[in-house]
């Protein structure tokens, strides 16, 4: 799938009525450009674009080959007097900015510093749908975490600390070619798996524990996110065993409801259904999953509000869990990208009960 991104910007700014659009957040002026820095500006016109870069990053973006979308690099000390030369340029009365991402004490600044009328537009859609380049990056930063998970299940042991795990797990990432991780690695077990985002802690991994392991990471800046749930030991409760079941069918239940023309709630609704007929639907308090990218979480979302449709070139996760106090949890997570034909899982490691012993 090819994705013109300037078509997706200028629609943005017909549909808005602005004549110009000023793209501020980190994740927009990556997907737009691929260049990536914390700080910059991108200034697209109807006939041309600008990237807008300090000293820091201004050799980096001269050198980028891979540079998409971006026909002239402007370094800058006094950005606002640069922008506003260019607004004069370009005739530009009225400017768009990220509303769903620029912080007021930024929007006063433009206002005092350029004389363009400013409109805040909401960009939360721009980059739902990914592009053929997208989806290789997602696809890799998967494969890179189905490495880290059989490496962790090669290698956890009891009396294994939680926070020790998330340590091995943080090094295995960087070992496969992660650029960082995607998030705060998640390891909950035994009954700290009742809590769905446990923080690693001091906690000895027991044989007779379920293990929940969220993680995940940035390649090409594109994220992976993948739960499983694994047994510490021979055995573990049998109650435990039967939520793991619940959860797996109702997980598999909602990845074949992924298609095309599906609202996305209806995925999580699916979920939900199968754990509440199970008698665990008070257990299951979280969204079924979200969109995956640039961001680990962005639109669509798979909840009771996921109001979007789903169309070829999205992707989401599907992670529905069983969290019961004093017991334990279940939680298992794939990364799924929504085709033309339906679905497919970019995620690989197996979902299966794996007993470590």
């Amino acid at each position: 799938m090819k994705i013109d991104k300037k078509t997706i910007i200028n629609e943005l700014m017909g549909q808005s009525g602005v004549d110009a659009m000023l793209l501020h957040s980190p994740q927009n002026r990556y997907w737009f450009s691929r260049f990536n820095s914390s700080l910059g500006y991108i200034l697209v016109t109807k006939t041309k674009t600008y990237l807008f870069v300090d000293g820091r990053y201004l050799t980096a973006a001269q050198n980028l080959k891979d540079l998409q979308n971006i026909d002239e690099i402007i370094g800058f000390g006094a950005v606002y007097k640069l922008l506003q030369e260019k607004l004069v340029a370009h005739n530009i009365t009225k400017l768009g900015y990220e509303s769903d991402w620029v912080f007021v004490k930024d929007a006063k600044l433009w206002q005092t510093n350029l004389t363009a009328e400013l409109l805040g537009i909401n960009t939360e859609n721009i980059r739902i749908k990914k592009d053929d380049w997208e989806i290789e990056q997602i696809q890799t930063a998967c494969d890179i975490t189905k490495k880290v998970f059989d490496d962790v299940i090669a290698n956890v042991k009891p009396g294994m600390t939680e926070k020790e795990l998330a340590r091995f797990v943080s090094d295995s990432f960087l070992k496969f070619n992660a650029d960082k991780l995607s998030f705060d690695t998640i390891v909950a077990s035994g009954i700290n798996g009742a809590m769905p985002h446990a923080v690693p802690s001091d906690k000895k991994i027991a044989s007779g524990d379920l293990v929940t392991l969220d993680m995940g990471c940035f390649y090409n800046g594109y994220a992976s996110d993948q739960t499983r749930t694994f047994a510490m030991g021979e055995k573990i409760d049998l109650k435990l065993k039967e939520i793991f079941q619940i959860v797996y069918d109702a997980q598999q239940a909602g990845i074949d409801a992924v298609k095309a023309g599906v609202e996305a709630k209806k995925i999580h609704e699916v979920c939900f259904n199968y754990i509440d007929q199970k008698g665990y639907g008070q257990w299951f308090t979280h969204g079924t999953g979200h969109g995956l990218g640039i961001e680990i979480h962005e639109e669509p979302y798979q909840s009771v509000a996921g109001n979007k449709i789903l169309e070829p070139g999205h992707v989401i996760t599907v992670e529905p869990g069983i969290y019961i106090p004093g017991l334990g949890g279940v939680r298992i997570e794939d990364d799924i990208l929504v085709t033309s034909e339906g679905s497919k899982v970019l995620t690989s490691a197996k979902r299966e009960l794996i007993f470590v012993k």
